[in-house]
């Protein structure tokens, strides 16, 4: 995943980027694949490689 947004980040990318599919943590209730939690969880993940990205690049 580190790679996949490294590469995101030397082209310049500026769009949008979410986790797609949850595992439904927490006890959730939800369509299969698509918990709240987990994908929040996965959005910090992402958000935090970023951030390293970033740093490591300045």
């Amino acid at each position: 995943m580190y790679e996949i947004m490294k590469a995101l980040y030397d082209i310049g990318f500026t769009g949008y980027i979410r986790p797609d599919h949850g595992r439904m943590i927490w006890d959730e209730v939800a369509m299969p694949g698509y918990g709240l939690y987990d994908r929040a969880l996965g959005a910090t993940y992402l958000n935090g490689l970023w951030e390293a990205i970033v740093k490591a690049n300045s």
